[in-house]
């Protein structure tokens, strides 16, 4: 509901803006009278400043004459407001002068008569001088000059208070002639300022549609799952259209030479489009629509933009009648598809049930006010205003249920995405060079040269089998537990778990590698993890360095990564090495002649064979960091030794390499490596 609001609130601000200026209208201040015109005289009572009087009855009426106020010899009467055909000329086209002379005004006042569009054009004679006018009246098709906009006329009274008007009008355009809407008298000061309160309503009114147009087209781009607002934004341009050139015409006082052509065609065929654009509006929010009557109202519409596009005026307006029935068939036809959408309980049933009551009010009012059944202004604009403001509200609601929808999928994304890691950490995704997890395919692969560590639970058989299962897999999350943060530390990852060990892989020089080694055996040694009272964990590792291939294979149900290289089983044989000689850490040449600092660590050469008993030759090293500092000085002080006994060892002279084993086993006498040859030896001397 905080969105909702916080997202309505600029449109809300212009909804009052509106309604403020229209409330400071002077209008709203000033007492209005109908007053009856009797045979073309028109007395007015005792008034002031603030009356205004709106005028109706029977004016003189001259038929194909201009400046005529009263025909002496033969006199006529017609109604205005009123049709022409309701005149003595009983036709819709033609030429005619209306007379009225008006009694009781007072000299010293400014008057002012306000006319609004006479249908085709007018001008407005006071006392013998033109004082305004609609377009210009002529006697033919090819003499009359359209108007488009409304006309004040501003006077002062003769010295005996009396006023003669005569409205030249003619013709030959429209589907009507005449006017249909009130004719203003009052005061020219609140008259004239009324009406610039009007044109800047109606301008922020248009201005106000503009901007939500926008706000649809921007929302629609930036979230295309809501394909229908593209649609309403359509409907409520061609509304700002309407707005733009109806009452008080303000397209024709921004562009006052634009062509009576586009004036009229802007003027007519905003009904068409709107009903088109909201009925596509209606299908696409609702997914809902009766085939058939669905697309003979999107072709009927069609239709009938192109033929006010293309027909004449004068041949188009004969039959605008014809909007009203597409209006009627379209609200039915779009109340219908919303009571389905109730039934189905659709989103925004009830917010379009309402956008279309109040379109409808207004666009039956505005039918009735055409037809001339009712008299008044045209209202649709306005009605528009309001049913465009609560779509606003209703498509900000969905916009922040959508946002909250889509933060709750991004979070539980990254809910899916952080469990995912677990499987298949980031920096994997860097070694096959993809952003993102769903990126991963089968048949992936990359060629790195990386480090590789092997580490391995000593006897962690014998161990399990004093323990429950749930024991032991309780052992071995505390273990992953406390060595896992060490190889992240290190930028390494965990590539496979191999039941009580696993493969972790270095991108940076060994020395990380080595470094981490060092780290978890130290970590092991001071944490002494057990459970009962058994006997504390220990783990051996070994470590190579060299080229390798990961890659990812299974198919589109199941997949897994793998490693294909040399350097993860020599790094495997390296750590089953440690279980020979008792030790801790044992890396291959390859890592010595590789690490960046070897003088920063403890290393001595071992000379045996990870993959066997045997004395074939291949040369690893003990890394040996993580002994104590003692032990640390005694295998230092006793590696002279180890490395002649070695070397006469590699000679195959067994019993000068027994002699300087013995000789290391006095500096250190629980020497694993001493020990573990001298036992070997035995059976070659």
């Amino acid at each position: 509901m905080k969105k909702i609001l916080l997202g309505s609130l600029p449109f809300l601000c212009m909804f009052l803006i509106l309604t403020f200026i229209n409330k400071a209208k002077p209008s709203h201040t000033v007492r209005t009278h109908s007053v009856t015109i009797q045979q073309g005289l028109l007395t007015l009572p005792a008034h002031n400043n603030e009356d205004i009087f709106s005028l109706k009855g029977q004016w003189h009426f001259t038929p194909n004459q201009f400046y005529s106020s009263n025909n002496v010899n033969k006199p006529q009467y017609a109604p205005l407001p009123g049709k022409l055909r309701d005149s003595p000329l009983h036709t819709d086209y033609g030429y005619a002068s209306y007379g009225l002379r008006v009694v009781g005004l007072d000299p010293s006042r400014i008057y002012a008569i306000q006319i609004n569009h006479m249908l085709s054009s007018c001008t407005i004679v006071i006392n013998g001088f033109d004082r305004a006018g609609q377009g210009q009246p002529g006697t033919s098709n090819s003499t009359e000059i359209p108007g488009k906009t409304i006309s004040i006329a501003t006077f002062k009274p003769l010295k005996n208070g009396t006023a003669d008007i005569v409205i030249n009008m003619s013709n030959f355009h429209n589907r009507y002639g005449g006017t249909d809407q009130s004719i203003l008298l009052g005061s020219a000061e609140v008259l004239n300022t009324s009406f610039v309160f009007s044109l800047l309503f109606y301008n922020i009114a248009c201005t106000v549609l503009i901007v939500f147009s926008i706000f649809f087209i921007v929302l629609h781009l930036n979230y295309q799952k809501m394909p229908y607002i593209l649609w309403f934004a359509f409907t409520t341009i061609t509304l700002s259209v309407r707005i733009s050139v109806f009452y008080p015409h303000i397209t024709a006082y921004i562009f006052p030479s634009i062509p009576w052509k586009l004036f009229f065609v802007l003027r007519y065929t905003n009904i068409p489009l709107s009903v088109l654009f909201f009925s596509v509006f209606i299908r696409k929010i609702f997914n809902i629509s009766q085939r058939f009557i669905y697309w003979g109202i999107i072709t009927v519409c069609c239709s009938a933009t192109a033929f006010i596009i293309l027909a004449s005026t004068a041949f188009v307006s004969r039959y605008l009648h014809i909007q009203q029935v597409i209006i009627v068939v379209a609200i039915i036809y779009n109340a219908g598809i919303i009571i389905r959408a109730f039934i189905q309980k659709k989103k925004y049933a009830l917010w379009i049930a309402a956008v279309l009551c109040l379109l409808a009010s207004f666009a039956i009012h505005d039918t009735l006010v055409s037809q001339w059944v009712i008299s008044g202004r045209l209202l649709l604009q306005e009605g528009a205003v309001i049913a465009i403001l609560i779509a606003v509200v209703m498509s900000i609601n969905g916009y922040a249920e959508s946002i909250h929808q889509i933060e709750h999928l991004v979070k539980e994304q990254k809910q899916i995405q952080n469990a995912l890691r677990r499987f298949f950490p980031n920096q994997l995704l860097t070694f096959l060079k993809k952003k993102d997890i769903t990126e991963i395919n089968t048949g992936d692969a990359s060629e790195l040269s990386v480090t590789v560590l092997s580490i391995d639970i000593r006897s962690f058989t014998s161990l399990s089998e004093q323990l429950m299962p749930d024991e032991v897999f309780l052992l071995l999350n505390k273990y992953f537990a406390l060595v896992a943060p060490i190889i992240r530390h290190h930028n390494g990852v965990i590539m496979k778990f191999l039941g009580d060990g696993f493969i972790a892989l270095f991108p940076d020089a060994p020395d990380s590698a080595l470094q981490c080694g060092i780290s978890i055996q130290r970590k092991l040694q001071e944490e002494k993890l057990r459970l009962h009272n058994l006997p504390p964990l220990r783990a051996g590792i070994g470590i190579d360095t060299g080229a390798i291939l990961l890659g990812v294979i299974g198919n589109e149900n199941r997949l897994d990564s793998m490693v294909i290289s040399n350097t993860c089983y020599t790094a495997e044989d390296l750590q089953a090495a440690t279980k020979i000689y008792s030790n801790t850490i044992i890396i291959s040449e390859a890592i010595l002649q590789s690490l960046e600092n070897p003088a920063d660590f403890h290393i001595r050469r071992i000379n045996e064979s990870a993959k066997s008993n045997t004395l074939e030759d291949a040369i690893l090293y003990e890394v040996y960091d993580c002994d104590t500092l003692d032990i640390q000085e005694k295998k230092q002080e006793s590696a002279p030794y180890i490395e002649q006994a070695l070397k006469k060892l590699k000679e195959k002279r067994y019993a000068a390499a027994y002699e300087y084993f013995e000789k290391a086993l006095k500096i250190y006498p629980e020497d694993p490596l001493a020990l573990h040859y001298q036992e070997l030896l035995k059976a070659f001397i």
